[in-house]
């Protein structure tokens, strides 16, 4: 087997072929398909968080909104203790401390 050191339009015309093949390889697999999916992921997981950081902007709006309507309810229930308390003492609309009771019928 011998080496032909000579250089012929076959071989000159293979080498481009395969320069060319592997810049279309290149750019139809390569680089720029690829930069494009790690963009519309990019993009897609953008969307992702956005919409969940949406979604906890309203759940704290409504935590807020419930925290004041417990405030609300505890002051509530804090007169309503005071008025039983009052009711179990005998000040209230029941029996007053200034007359026997409503009709006057029953005494202490």
């Amino acid at each position: 087997m011998t080496f032909d050191p000579t250089i012929n339009a076959g071989n000159l015309i293979l080498v481009g072929l395969a320069i060319l093949g592997f810049i279309g390889g290149w750019y139809k697999f390569g680089a720029l398909d690829m930069l494009e999916y790690r963009v519309k992921a990019i993009e897609e997981t953008l969307k992702i968080i956005a919409s969940a950081i949406e979604k906890q902007n309203a759940t704290e709006k409504l935590v807020a909104l419930v925290d004041q309507r417990v405030v609300a309810v505890e002051g509530l229930i804090e007169v309503a203790n005071k008025e039983i308390a009052d009711l179990r003492r005998g000040n209230g609309f029941i029996q007053a401390p200034r007359r026997g009771n409503i009709d006057g019928e029953y005494s202490r």
